[in-house]
């Protein structure tokens, strides 16, 4: 059965989504250290960096939504293909549209909280393949997505040590 809520749509909970996960990214990053440590840019620079500018996007994309969903009045005809149409899209993926925002929400809690203990290199590419498997509508290529995650997190660890000169905490360390 259709929701009737047009406010409970994808358009609007993805970027609630987004801007939670942003605000928790931020909080947890700031209670590592400051954006600036001894004059030089900290841990905590880039996961600022990022909120910086993802928060206006997330917002913008909010009142997009927001003001999808106030002129998305659908007519009791209207409401009958449409139900069908949407059950054979959601029956096609293995996790449904509306719930990807709440899973990656809280995919990246875990992140942030387990990332000290188990360091950057367990934790981060665990975090990059569990995240293409939730916006993967058939589950294909693991391999490919395995190999993905590794490539992504080596790239992330080479702008950190690389560029920022910053070292993510490690479990043997």
């Amino acid at each position: 059965m259709k929701n009737k809520n047009p406010y409970l749509s994808s358009s609007v909970l993805t970027p609630v989504g987004i801007l939670v996960i942003l605000l928790g990214y931020l909080a947890e990053s700031l209670r590592m250290s400051w954006i600036v440590k001894d004059g030089l840019p900290s841990e905590s620079f880039f996961p600022v960096i990022i909120f910086l500018l993802g928060f206006p996007i997330a917002v913008y994309l909010l009142a997009g939504g927001l003001r999808e969903a106030k002129n998305n009045s659908v007519s009791p005809s209207e409401e009958v293909s449409c139900e069908k149409h949407e059950t054979e899209e959601k029956e096609a993926g293995v996790i449904k549209v509306a719930h990807k925002p709440v899973y990656i929400t809280i995919l990246t809690f875990v992140f942030v909280f387990v990332f000290k203990s188990l360091g950057y290199s367990i934790s981060a590419p665990l975090y990059v393949f569990a995240f293409q498997l939730i916006y993967d509508d058939k589950m294909e290529h693991l391999i490919k997505k395995a190999i993905t995650s590794i490539i992504i997190t080596l790239l992330v660890y080479g702008l950190y040590v690389g560029v920022f000169n910053i070292m993510f905490p490690e479990v043997w360390k």
